[in-house]
């Protein structure tokens, strides 16, 4: 058999390798063909071993062979055996690891050796391997339930409860007490954010401590004080914000910190509200550059009743922030849009030396609106016009169709009463067709005076754009 595969060609292989599903399990067979041309014997016995298979040397050997049988050496067999091996022992670690995070017993290995899968897959058993991955699902499973319970600021005195309570699965101390530690350091930080994030003083914290004491629970002050430190600066960073449109100050809030014995970041503080600030007289100038004339002063002597306050860089920005608008407001594209819709420009808050541009783009853009709604209506006539076309040459057809069975009886008939008949409505049809031929004449000149209208406005259309 082997000889004769040598002679095979690629396809003759990949043909064969079809035929060996049941050699390769759930693995497919073109990565079983890579593998063999990749010939690494460790990498094939590991994933063998890892899919719960049974160590088989002579069949990968078998198939390879019909593969690139140059990869197969004589060491193969042990480099297979070794990788075999050690994806024996993962497949058994990993379901230990499973089931002990479950949690399970780690006598339901008992169990699993008795499931369908190992006894369909004949797995070699390896109790060993099982017992290591479940002791390290088992230290997980009560890590998290010691990270639980220290989150939810209960005392470390609540393992004696979860070890009695643990049943047959059993229970392992230190990994809980590592979890706990882990939560009990994500309470107190917890604790710490949401006073600082509400503006409570870090005073708070004896609070916390003696609530803490009552119930012995294990007290972390530096926890609590990295994270409240770090989340009041973000807290005056919000209040800056909005205090610098509603009338306070760093001075103000000073006082106010101070009545309620909460640290003042006065830097953080001060440099968001100055962002604000900047913010606020960029968007005023935006809002007024776009179509009303500049109001710096006015919007300065109304700060105070507005709420808001003057910077050393409000004219500046204002004005930078209204020439880039009003710039935008006064170019003749914006006029022109204007003009299309009919909107009320204001020319004049424009530079004397664009106003007459824009008054004129303006006018352009209400008399392409004018022209383009014409040409449409032309259009509408050309479909209109086409239509009724496309009916009298339908009818002039239909008049050809039965005209040609009229003459046949004029020709061939020898009834005088059906000849006569004939003739009349065939004399009825040359009149039809005289009138219809007639108005289709009338269609189409009205056509080439539609369609020359047409290209007028389009032309006109074309015009009006370009001119701005």
């Amino acid at each position: 058999m082997l000889t004769i595969l040598t002679r095979f060609n690629f396809t003759s292989i990949f043909m064969f390798a079809l035929l060996s599903l049941g050699l390769t399990g759930c693995q497919s067979t073109m990565r079983q063909i890579k593998d063999c041309k990749q010939g690494d014997w460790n990498v094939i016995g590991n994933k063998d071993g890892i899919k719960g298979l049974p160590a088989n040397f002579e069949e990968r050997r078998s198939f390879c062979a019909g593969v690139d049988g140059d990869k197969i050496k004589t060491e193969s067999a042990a480099f297979y055996q070794t990788g075999w091996e050690n994806g024996n022992a993962q497949f058994w670690q990993k379901l230990g690891d499973a089931d002990g995070r479950v949690p399970r017993p780690a006598n339901f290995y008992q169990t699993q050796i008795r499931s369908e899968s190992i006894l369909d897959n004949k797995t070699p058993l390896n109790p060993v391997a099982y017992d290591i991955g479940w002791k390290q699902g088992n230290a997980d499973y009560w890590n998290a339930i010691g990270d639980q319970d220290g989150v939810a600021g209960l005392a470390a005195t609540i393992e004696t409860q979860r070890a009695a309570n643990a049943g047959d699965i059993a229970f392992n101390s230190a990994a809980f007490q590592a979890g706990w530690q882990r939560g009990n350091q994500a309470y107190w930080t917890r604790l710490g954010f949401e006073d600082a994030r509400q503006g409570i003083s870090d005073k708070m914290l004896q609070q916390h401590i003696q609530a803490a004491k009552e119930r012995l629970v294990l007290v972390r002050s530096d926890a609590y004080q990295i994270a409240w430190d770090a989340e009041i600066v973000e807290y005056w960073k919000r209040i800056a914000w909005e205090d610098a449109t509603n009338g306070w100050d760093r001075y103000m809030r000073r006082v106010d910190a101070k009545k309620r014995e909460l640290k003042f970041v006065e830097e953080a503080y001060q440099a968001m509200w100055e962002n604000r600030l900047q913010a606020y007289w960029r968007d005023a100038g935006k809002d007024d550059g776009f179509g009303q004339p500049q109001r710096i002063d006015e919007r300065i002597a109304n700060a105070r009743k507005d709420k808001v306050f003057v910077i050393d860089q409000t004219r500046e920005i204002y004005l930078q922030a209204w020439n880039d608008e009003n710039m935008r407001y006064c170019s003749p594209e914006n006029a022109f849009a204007f003009g299309r819709q009919s909107q009320y420009f204001e020319v004049k808050v424009c530079h004397a030396t664009m106003q007459a541009r824009v008054k004129h783009a303006y006018d352009n853009g209400q008399k392409y609106e004018i022209t383009w709604h014409e040409k449409e209506r032309i259009e509408r006539d050309i479909r209109y016009a086409l239509d009724r076309r496309n009916d009298a040459d339908y009818r002039i057809r239909q008049l050809d169709k039965d005209s040609r069975k009229d003459q046949d009886i004029i020709k061939n008939s020898k009834d005088q009463n059906a000849v006569k008949d004939a003739t009349n409505r065939e004399k009825r049809r040359d009149q039809e067709r005289h009138d219809i031929r007639r108005s289709i004449r009338d269609l189409n000149r009205s056509l080439d005076d539609l369609e020359a209208w047409r290209f007028r406005h389009e032309e006109r259309l074309d015009q009006l754009q370009r001119s701005i």
